[in-house]
């Protein structure tokens, strides 16, 4: 880029041939926007820029370079962020880094840990993706295994839009999560103890915020077991068994929840998920210690058990709802998750994992603001 130009829109309009007007009916733009652009008195958002990236058959950065002061960012941790990479997204008007670790460790960075924060404060990281992209990700925590199947195809088509992260996590993870403004949507399977309410009680009880729940969809939670069931397990009044190795989720998990109220109904102390030997945080990481043997029976959902071809006997069916501030409901990366979670080839997908989709994009509670 030529030093004191703004960008490179001019110039790579020009390279096409294209007149501002050209241009800007190509992005969907005004003439004095375009013009606005290209002489640097505006500045174009993630959108915009994806648009006259698009118009022009080119990249963002091609466009819109990043300067060198400009390529270290301070970020709030959403946890405890070790020297490394991270990924980031732009929540409540500021940037949040998460730490690529354990299963994350599959994810490309947007970001390189420069200086980590010191007990609180900000970590300064380095980009190692284009600013405007990692601007347009997404988070999306919750434990549904198929929000990491929407993730993937969300990325796909985002196409430099930015891209959807999804972080597993408990339901109360993800509800304080979204209380923070760590995360944009928060997943949740929650069944109120005392009225058999599913999800509103507990969003009510950890966020304070205007939101809407959304449904992704409706599964079956049970008993995972070994192919064939040697142990011969029928339900959970054949959990107090001696020497029985029981998988058992975190405090705080919907299958956690469920695990202990079967305990219950069938005479059996809740104490037994505390003297679990074996614990996990996730449904495919119940699954995956049956699988190899080191646990015996656990609480997932039948598409985990699908997964690792494990025996399956259900317990419950759960509707699963994703929590989404009602200011983010015009939010252009809200839009196209929603645009993909609610699409016909999305919705055979998670059928063909044992979800029943019938209610797949139903608003089902708006709550206010505490």
């Amino acid at each position: 880029m030529i030093e004191n130009e703004p960008n490179r829109v001019r110039a790579a309009r020009e390279a096409c041939g294209m007149s501002q007007v050209e241009l800007a009916e190509a992005a969907n733009l005004s003439r004095q926007s375009v013009g606005a652009i290209e002489a640097g008195r505006a500045t174009p958002a993630v959108d915009v820029a994806l648009r006259l990236a698009r118009a022009l058959d080119c990249r963002v950065e091609d466009l819109f370079a990043v300067p060198t002061g400009e390529l270290r960012i301070e970020a709030e941790p959403a946890s405890a962020v070790p020297a490394g990479r991270v990924a980031l997204a732009h929540v409540g008007g500021r940037w949040v880094a998460y730490p690529l670790t354990g299963e994350a460790m599959r994810l490309a960075a947007d970001a390189i840990v420069a200086r980590a924060p010191g007990r609180r404060g900000p970590v300064e990281v380095e980009l190692v993706r284009p600013r405007v992209e990692a601007q347009g990700n997404l988070v999306v925590m919750g434990c549904a295994a198929a929000l990491g199947v929407l993730a993937d195809r969300l990325s796909i088509r985002a196409a430099g839009a930015g891209r959807c992260v999804w972080l597993p996590r408990s339901s109360t993870q993800a509800l304080a999560a979204l209380a923070a403004e760590h995360t944009h949507v928060a997943g949740v399977h929650l069944v109120d103890g005392r009225t058999g309410e599913a999800n509103v009680p507990d969003v009510r009880k950890h966020t304070g915020a205007a939101l809407v729940l959304i449904t992704l969809a409706r599964w079956e939670a049970g008993l995972l077991l070994a192919p064939g069931n040697p142990r011969k397990v029928r339900g959970a009044g054949d959990l107090g068994r001696r020497g029985l190795r029981l998988v058992a989720r975190e405090a705080g998990s919907g299958a956690r929840r469920l695990l202990e109220r079967e305990l219950q109904r069938a005479g059996l102390p809740a104490t037994l998920a505390d003297a679990a030997p074996v614990r996990a945080s996730g449904h495919l990481e119940v699954a995956q210690a049956i699988a190899s043997g080191a646990g015996e029976v656990g609480v997932a959902t039948r598409d985990a058990a699908l997964a690792f071809g494990l025996e399956f006997v259900p317990l419950a069916e759960e509707r699963y709802d994703l929590a989404i501030p009602r200011a983010l409901l015009a939010d252009p990366r809200v839009l196209r998750f929603l645009d993909a979670m609610t699409s016909a080839a999305f919705r055979r997908e998670l059928s063909s994992l044992g979800y029943d989709v019938r209610g797949c994009g139903d608003r089902v509670a708006e709550l206010a603001a505490a």
